[in-house]
C-alpha cells in the first residue's frame, strides 16, 4: 500500500513538473507550424534595478500564460509559437546580486499597453517602452511604468531578431526576411 501511494506521489510530481517546465499553455506547438505567429517587443530597462530574465504573455480570456523568449541584452522579448488570439505582456522578471529577486506585474484586466490581437499568421510588434521607476513613499512598496518610446524601431528589432539563435533552420528566417524587405521599402 505503501509503496502505492510511492508510486502515485512520483508520477503525479513527474507529470506537475513536466507541465510547469513547458514554456507554454495549451498543446504544444511545432515551431515550423504555419498557423503560428511571431510576437516581439523590446523594454530598455536601464534604469530598472535589474535586466529582464524572464517574461510571460498572458492570453486575454484565457487561463494560463505562455512565456516569451529573452534576448541575451535582456530587453529583447519574442514568442514564436503563437495561436490566433489576444494577448499582452503580464510580467517580466529578473535577478541582481544586490537588486534580489524582481517581479514587474503588468495589470492583467483589460488591456495594457503591450496588448496585441493576432487575426491571422504573421509577425506581430508589441512595442518598443522604457521602464520608468515611479517615486512612492518611504513605506510604500516599489512602483513602476513603461513607456512607449520611437526607437528602437520595429525594422531595427526585426533585424535583431532575425540574428537569434532559435531563427535559424526554421520557418521564422523566410518570413522574417519578407517582412523585413516590407519594411524597407
Amino acid at each position: 500500500m505503501i509503496d502505492r501511494v510511492r508510486r502515485l506521489l512520483v508520477l503525479a510530481s513527474a507529470a506537475w513538473l513536466t507541465a510547469c517546465g513547458s514554456g507554454a499553455i495549451g498543446p504544444e506547438r511545432n515551431i515550423n507550424d504555419p498557423t503560428n505567429s511571431l510576437v516581439f517587443a523590446y523594454v530598455d530597462m536601464s534604469d530598472a534595478p535589474t535586466k529582464i530574465d524572464g517574461a510571460s504573455l498572458k492570453p486575454q480570456g484565457e487561463e494560463g500564460y505562455w512565456h516569451m523568449n529573452v534576448a541575451k541584452d535582456g530587453q529583447l522579448l519574442t514568442q514564436p509559437y503563437l495561436p490566433p488570439g489576444a494577448y499582452q505582456i503580464a510580467t517580466l522578471e529578473g535577478s541582481g546580486f544586490f537588486a534580489g529577486n524582481n517581479v514587474y506585474r503588468f495589470p492583467t484586466y483589460g488591456r495594457n499597453e503591450t496588448a496585441v490581437r493576432i487575426q491571422k499568421p504573421g509577425i506581430y510588434f508589441m512595442g518598443a517602452y522604457r521602464y520608468v521607476k515611479v517615486k512612492t513613499g518611504v513605506f510604500e512598496a516599489g512602483k513602476f511604468a513603461i513607456q512607449r518610446v520611437k526607437s528602437p524601431s520595429e525594422l531595427d528589432l526585426l533585424q535583431r531578431v532575425q540574428k537569434e539563435d532559435w531563427v535559424k533552420g526554421t520557418q521564422w528566417e523566410a518570413r522574417l526576411r519578407n517582412r523585413i524587405a516590407e519594411l524597407q521599402k
